[in-house]
């Protein structure tokens, strides 16, 4: 009984911080009304279906960013009810064109378009060469790991502890090493 105890508490302690974790997110490649502009866009550029749409997104940012169609299709929709575009079927698919009010709206927000175009042009080509996913795996391996730990081979409080101090530490670790960066203030 004792160990069970033990082990729900650990668990809900883990599933507590990682919570906390995934709130801290990253910016998002468009702002509001950002995919609304680039759909406009690309469909100005040629007739295309949904689908086609996310995979040309996906293509300019280099695959760093892939609208889902819960994203996708909900904006295409509103497009369309805007009167920006108009739908056919094609093919079983539907193929939006772009509408007059469509094309003067791109021409009002040129500027809008063309910062989007750049974020999205800086997705496709970072500054930098390292490759992000090796990180991701690493913090992966860390909170399987660590989730492991907590919920099997948790004998005394001494451990969770030292956890506890151990992921503070790699914390503050990593911290420091974003002040010692290039370009940043060490203060």
């Amino acid at each position: 009984m004792y160990y069970t105890h033990r082990m729900r508490k650990a668990a809900a302690a883990y599933r507590k911080m990682h919570r906390r974790a995934a709130g801290a997110r990253r910016r998002r490649p468009l702002d509001h009304g950002d995919l609304r502009l680039l759909i406009l866009s690309l469909i100005a550029e040629q007739p295309r279906h949904g689908y086609d749409l996310i995979a040309e997104i996906e293509a300019r940012t280099g695959g760093s960013y892939k609208p889902s169609p819960g994203v996708m299709y909900p904006a295409l929709s509103v497009i369309q009810d805007m009167g920006l575009a108009k739908v056919k079927k094609e093919e079983g698919k539907n193929v939006y064109y772009i509408t007059d009010d469509g094309e003067a709206e791109l021409e009002a927000n040129a500027e809008t378009l063309e910062k989007i175009e750049d974020r999205l042009e800086a997705l496709a080509h970072p500054e930098s060469d390292l490759d992000p996913s090796d990180v991701r795996a690493a913090s992966q391996r860390l909170r399987h790991t660590l989730f492991k730990t907590v919920t099997t081979a948790w004998p005394d409080t001494s451990n969770y502890e030292a956890i506890v101090s151990i992921l503070n530490q790699a914390r503050a670790d990593i911290i420091d090493l974003g002040k010692q960066a290039p370009g940043k203030d060490a203060s």
